[in-house]
C-alpha cells in the first residue's frame, strides 16, 4: 500500500493546474467557482460571495443554507447581463468548519514528508493524538476523533494547502474483489488506492491510482464537464497515465464528517 500513497503525491501538478485559471476570473468562465451564501434577501433570491473578491444577488430554485460553501457553474447572459448559476453542489463539512485552519493541515512538503514515509499511517496517527490533546473546543474534539476513528479503518483524510488553495484529500487501499493466496507480499503491494479530492476551481474529483509493472496509471472521475475538458488539454502537463471520464451522478466524499462521535468498533 505504501508504494502506492507516493505516487498521490504526484497529484499535486493536477491542483497547480487549477490555480492557472484563478487570475482574473470573470462570470462567464468555464470552470466551476466557489460560492459561498451570504444571506437569503427574498424568496428564492440569495446574496452570494463569489471567490474573494465578487458578491451578487441571484435567484435558484435549489433552496440554499446560509453561510455554507458550494460549486457552481456561473455565466452572464450576453442581453440582460443578468447571472444565471448551475450545477450548485455543496461542498464537503469540513471545508465549511473553521477547524479547517487548526487541524490536520498540510502543505505540500508536510503532505510528501508524511506519504513517503515508512508508516504514514502510525505518522498521522500521532499527529491527530498530539491535536487531541490540545483540543479547545467540542467540535475540534469530535473531528479529530472521528478522523482517528477512519483511520483505523484505513482511511486517510486530511487538508492540503497550495497557493493560498485548500483542497480536502481522502483515501483508502481499494478492496480486492479476490483474494489471491498466490500472490507475494510485493504483488499485493502493488494494489491500488481509491481517492476522493474537492478542489476549488475544478469541484469534486474522485478516481483511483493504481502502480502496476512499476508504471503509474491514473483514473479520474469529475462532476463538471468543463473541469473534465480543461484536463483533457492539459494531459500532457501530467507525469503518468491518465485516463478521465465524467460521473454521471454526484460525487461525494469518502467519508463525511458530522458532528457526532462515531461508534467506536472493538
Amino acid at each position: 500500500m505504501f508504494r502506492v500513497l507516493g505516487e498521490l503525491t504526484r497529484l499535486n501538478s493536477i491542483a497547480n493546474l487549477g490555480q492557472k485559471i484563478e487570475s482574473g476570473m470573470k462570470f462567464n468562465a468555464t470552470l466551476p467557482v466557489s460560492i459561498k451564501v451570504k444571506e437569503q434577501t427574498k424568496p428564492n433570491h440569495f446574496m452570494l460571495d463569489i471567490g474573494k473578491k465578487e458578491q451578487i444577488e441571484t435567484k435558484s430554485d435549489l433552496l440554499l443554507e446560509v453561510n455554507k460553501k458550494y460549486w457552481g457553474v456561473l455565466k452572464q447572459e450576453p442581453r440582460s447581463k443578468a447571472i444565471t448559476i448551475s450545477h450548485l453542489l455543496k461542498q464537503p463539512n469540513i471545508l465549511q468548519s473553521k477547524l479547517k485552519n487548526e487541524i490536520l493541515r498540510f502543505d505540500e512538503n508536510s503532505l510528501q514528508e508524511i506519504l513517503r514515509s515508512k508508516n504514514p499511517k502510525e505518522l498521522l496517527k500521532q499527529n491527530l493524538l498530539h491535536q487531541l490533546s490540545t483540543a479547545t473546543s467540542k467540535q475540534e474534539f469530535l473531528t479529530l476523533s472521528n478522523m482517528l476513528n477512519v483511520l483505523q479503518d484505513n482511511l486517510f483524510s486530511f487538508v492540503f494547502t497550495h497557493n493560498q488553495k485548500e483542497t480536502l484529500f481522502q483515501f483508502r487501499k481499494q478492496k480486492s474483489k479476490k483474494k489471491d493466496k498466490n500472490l507475494s507480499n510485493e504483488e499485493e503491494e502493488k494494489g491500488s488506492i481509491e481517492f476522493y479530492a474537492a478542489f476549488e476551481n475544478l469541484g469534486p474529483v474522485e478516481g483511483v491510482i493504481e502502480l502496476i509493472d512499476g508504471m503509474s496509471r491514473l483514473t479520474l472521475y469529475l462532476f463538471y464537464e468543463n473541469s473534465l475538458v480543461f484536463l483533457k488539454s492539459q494531459l500532457q502537463n501530467l507525469d503518468l497515465e491518465t485516463n478521465l471520464y465524467q460521473k454521471k451522478g454526484k460525487i461525494f466524499p469518502l467519508h463525511e464528517f458530522g458532528n457526532s462521535l462515531l461508534d467506536l468498533k472493538g
